[in-house]
């Protein structure tokens, strides 16, 4: 078998003013390629039957086999057409050789970018990207860091981006993110505008690191967007009536807001709950006794150190009235297959339970109906129960263990100490209150 080099010899000229009525196949050649010198990819290939026709070859960056330090090569070798010598002139094939260059050296491969604008489809557009972004980033790290995927899904494809769609995520600017950022805010309030921008700064940072974009749009943009530390403390007069209302929820939901209120647990933690974590474990390797708990894996911890929360004998109560399903998840709408979902509903809900026994009760005393109680959320349990053990007197480095909080350097570094048992023993003295 001929080599490629005799079926198709290479000649290189400067083809600004070349002379090419001259050029000759060589006896036993397929074509003559004529690369030029004056710009590199430029080609020329000339036919037995006398025929030219350019080209243009190039490498696409960050398309070829990754380096050791991480980096990846440029692609394997690409040739585009441009047209016959007759139909292009020289100046306008070099100009169009040299933006096709241009492209791949950003990491767009022309061919793919022609055929996706033939088809009318474009895999760069926002909504392709946006997908891409969920199954290649999103959805691979869900397994370890709980509910990734959601949030990335949930904040991607909100109405506030809908106006992207179609266009290639290359064309959205600045001004385009302050827009959608802008409109979040006078539909949604600042704090949701915080976690678009946050999600959309992963996106694009993703999109720049594997070369699907050159510049990324968001970096440094200037906001007034700040967050605020909430300060809502639920009474325990409040956090009763919750208590209440959460029991006349039914499942899911009525039994999570009776866990969040016994353990002071974040709301993944309880949401996302599955039957193999809650366990009888021992408090000291030497004991011969168990008691029941939660033991959450690192992956299912904010501060990724895993943790473990006792359980009083009103969680266990709330816990073994929950139906048992066939799949995993303990607070499930689908059988156990997937963790409890629609917080917001659910916060309705018991904010109208909530509203309505009041009502109600001060009908019966004959008084007026009481002001509605104070917006709050869930992760406000969290913060209540702490204060609640705080004016129970339990001491503060035994609220911050309850509360599976990360230890100060020092703590951590050189007292070993587990609190176990004094964690269980705030647990049962916060849980003989709601006995």
């Amino acid at each position: 078998m001929a080599s490629a080099a005799k079926k198709y010899p290479m000649e290189q000229r400067r083809l600004a003013n070349a002379d090419l009525s001259n050029l000759r196949v060589p006896k036993g050649a397929l074509a003559l390629e004529v690369r030029d010198t004056a710009c590199d990819g430029l080609r020329l290939r000339v036919s037995p039957t006398g025929k030219m026709t350019w080209s243009v070859v190039y490498r696409v960056a960050g398309k070829g086999k990754v380096t050791n330090a991480g980096t990846p090569k440029k692609g394997p070798p690409t040739r585009v057409t441009l047209g016959t010598a007759k139909e292009v002139k020289y100046g306008d094939a070099r100009k169009q050789a040299l933006e096709i260059m241009e492209l791949a050296s950003q990491g767009v491969d022309y061919a793919e970018k022609r055929k996706e604008a033939a088809s009318g489809h474009s895999s760069r557009t926002v909504e392709a990207l946006v997908d891409r972004f969920i199954d290649e980033y999103a959805r691979p790290v869900t397994a370890k860091s709980g509910n990734r995927e959601e949030l990335a899904r949930n904040w991607l494809t909100k109405p506030e981006l809908e106006k992207w769609h179609g266009r290639e995520l290359s064309e959205i600017t600045r001004a385009d993110i302050h827009a959608v950022l802008d409109k979040v805010v006078s539909g949604r309030g600042e704090p949701a505008a915080i976690e678009m921008r946050k999600h959309l700064s992963k996106f694009f940072h993703w999109a720049v690191d594997r070369q699907l974009i050159t510049t990324n749009p968001i970096s440094r943009l200037d906001r007034v967007e700040a967050y605020t530390e909430r300060e809502r403390v639920l009474s325990m007069d409040e956090l009763r009536q919750v208590w209440d209302a959460a029991g006349e929820m039914g499942n899911p939901f009525g039994p999570m807001y009776r866990m969040l209120i016994l353990t002071g647990a974040r709301r993944a933690e309880i949401g996302e709950m599955e039957r193999s974590e809650r366990r009888d474990v021992k408090l000291d390797k030497d004991d011969e006794e168990t008691v029941p708990a939660v033991v959450l894996v690192p992956s299912r911890v904010k501060n990724r150190r895993g943790r473990t929360f006792y359980l009083s004998p009103p969680a266990v109560e709330v816990l073994d009235s929950v139906p048992v399903f066939k799949d995993k998840f303990v607070f499930s709408s689908t059988g156990g297959k997937t963790p409890v979902s629609g917080y917001s509903k659910a916060q309705d809900r018991i904010m109208r339970i909530i509203s309505e026994k009041a009502n109600e009760a001060a009908v019966e005393r004959g008084d007026e109906p009481p002001e509605p109680m104070e917006h709050w959320t869930m992760h406000d349990i969290r913060r209540s129960v702490a204060t609640c053990m705080a004016e129970m007197g339990i001491p503060g480095e035994h609220i911050e263990e309850v509360l599976g909080h990360s230890r100060e350097k020092l703590r951590r570094t050189y007292n070993k100490h587990t609190y176990a048992s004094e964690v269980r023993e705030a647990m049962l003295r916060w849980g003989a209150l709601w006995a």
